[in-house]
């Protein structure tokens, strides 16, 4: 009995920890649209491989976590950012400009 708690305590850890990493995404791409009063910012993804290559991927829209991103960044700045699911939305909560 004590052999099951233990599987199962380690089943449920394992299973936060990899949930908690399906939900982080690391995107880089273009900012394509800073929308401030719906708070999102829409970025043309580039996919990954794509070494020195300028082709681009599908515009994909991330709500903001802090409001002062919408300052550090305009339509076509290139940007990397890490972007957590939260409230069943993909929100961007680091960002830097490349």
């Amino acid at each position: 009995m004590r052999a099951a708690r233990v599987i199962l305590a380690v089943a449920t850890v394992m299973t936060a920890i990899s949930s908690q990493a399906l939900a982080e995404r690391n995107v880089r791409g273009v900012v394509v649209k800073v929308d401030g009063i719906a708070g999102i910012i829409s970025v043309r993804e580039k996919p990954s491989g794509m070494a020195g290559g300028i082709s681009y991927g599908m515009v994909e829209e991330f709500k903001v976590q802090d409001g002062l991103l919408f300052d550090a960044v305009r339509p076509g700045d290139e940007v990397v950012f890490s972007a957590f699911e939260m409230n069943g939305a993909m929100t961007i909560t680091k960002l830097r400009e490349q």
